[in-house]
């Protein structure tokens, strides 16, 4: 695939939350986007590097998990020729400025704080998926 405007099947999404209250309310928030998308969800650092053996289209990745942290599981990505392009968010409820700084260290393709209202974080998943599965042209 050249182009995500040509996608013609539902995009792939990977979200790695070990909070399960937190993923079930970006799960609403992603089905409320209307973008045609797959999800799976994991809940630690293991099940996130093998679920993204399977081609994804984006991988939305928390920090603070069990098994592997979010930057265990960057770091990994990045060191696998066939993973390293595939557009990761991590999502926080960190602001700290080592944390950020880590985390764009490690490559990772935004840095997003977790919003607690449930209008923010619906918008803002919009826009992420919005930019990342229509609008950015992904290596594939």
């Amino acid at each position: 695939m050249v182009s995500n405007y040509m996608r013609t099947e539902p995009a792939r999404i990977v979200l790695a939350e070990d909070d399960r209250a937190i993923a079930c309310l970006i799960e609403i928030a992603l089905k409320r986007t209307k973008i045609p998308h797959e999800l799976e969800i994991v809940h630690d650092g293991h099940q996130a590097i093998a679920a993204v053996q399977t081609p994804t289209d984006l991988l939305l990745l928390d920090l603070y998990m069990p098994g592997k942290d979010g930057f265990e599981v960057l770091q990994y990505l990045k060191q696998h020729a066939q993973l390293r392009r595939m557009p990761v968010i991590m999502f926080s409820n960190s602001d700290l400025a080592a944390h950020v700084t880590k985390a764009y260290d490690l490559s990772v393709n935004a840095f997003v704080r977790k919003n607690t209202d449930f209008g923010e974080l619906c918008h803002t998943i919009d826009m992420i998926l919005r930019f990342w599965l229509q609008i950015a042209v992904a290596p594939y």
